[in-house]
């Protein structure tokens, strides 16, 4: 993760992916392809807008 110094905000997400020295060079763009599909990195790239609001309790 890297902060932009300016907001202290997250500006950058670093993904590395570890695999074993036995797994097979010609797969390792598919596996990278396969992380760019993921739902939460998804989520990230495209956040909700959030809607704050108060009520009053009874």
């Amino acid at each position: 993760m890297e902060a932009d110094p300016l907001t202290h905000m997250v500006a950058k997400i670093a993904l590395e992916i570890q695999v074993p020295a036995s797994f097979p060079e010609k797969y390792r763009d598919a596996l990278i392809r396969s992380a760019e599909q993921c739902a939460v990195k998804k989520h990230l790239e495209n956040p909700p807008k959030f809607a704050v609001t108060t009520s009053v309790t009874k």
